[in-house]
């Protein structure tokens, strides 16, 4: 394994997801999941739009582009619905991202290092607090929406437009003000997480796939890409050959 593999542990739960292991190849990408990435070895380099920049630790609200250039690092993926990072540390964004002095962040985050529980972390309920502004009407639709995506049943906008009363013109410019993402790349993101978890979970990737409502598994691994800039293969190679002592 090269030094440009990827390689270390993957954890997803119901909004959130955590990778924890050597940095490897990846593009520059955004996705609708804002991320916090913290350096466990040294400092951590990274490119955005404005260059290349080297911090403890780094967060990118959701679409920022970015690349992870190098590290062992754990980078948490939060759910687009879920109370931005800047709720509870102190910090401004500038063009969709900032630099963190590790002593800047809560103990429960600048204390993780190789050999943290992050399933443990991920229950504790620490790192996803829901909007405190959430519209009531709004969070009955997010439930309905990830309900009905984890029966394998993808709803229509008719219809969740019918539970928040509005029309469905209104609810799609409605839905975007609420969350900050359209219906459809929201439903993406529910979409890949059920099918990451369900692999994870022992599942053959093809059948996972389908029962995340992807046609195929490319279907699948293109939203993988284009979530974590690094790809479905990548992961799971990662997590087969992980060596984290």
């Amino acid at each position: 394994m090269t030094s440009r593999d990827w390689g270390g542990d993957i954890v997803v739960s119901q909004g959130v997801a955590i990778y924890r292991g050597r940095v490897g190849d990846n593009s520059l990408h955004s996705h609708w999941a804002s991320q916090l990435t913290i350096a466990l070895d040294s400092e951590l380099i990274f490119e955005t739009r404005a260059g290349r920049r080297s911090a403890g630790a780094v967060y990118f609200s959701s679409k920022t582009e970015h690349r992870l250039e190098s590290g062992f690092v754990c980078s948490i993926y939060l759910d687009p619905l879920a109370a931005p990072l800047t709720n509870s540390v102190d910090f401004k964004l500038v063009d969709g991202w900032a630099t963190l002095p590790l002593d800047t962040l809560p103990e429960w985050l600048s204390g993780i290092d190789r050999k943290t529980d992050l399933r443990a972390l991920v229950e504790s309920g620490s790192l996803l607090r829901p909007r405190q502004t959430m519209d009531p009407r709004f969070a009955l639709v997010a439930e309905e929406i990830s309900q009905q995506l984890a029966l394998g049943r993808d709803i229509s906008r008719n219809a969740l437009a019918a539970l928040a009363g509005l029309s469905p013109s209104r609810f799609s410019h409605w839905f975007v003000e609420c969350s900050g993402v359209p219906l459809r790349s929201y439903k993406k993101w529910l979409k890949l997480r059920l099918a990451v978890d369900a692999v994870l979970a022992g599942q053959p990737p093809m059948e996972a796939a389908m029962q995340a409502g992807f046609s195929d598994l490319a279907h699948m691994s293109r939203a993988f890409s284009a979530s974590f800039g690094f790809t479905y293969s990548d992961a799971m190679r990662a997590m087969a050959q992980s060596t984290l002592v």
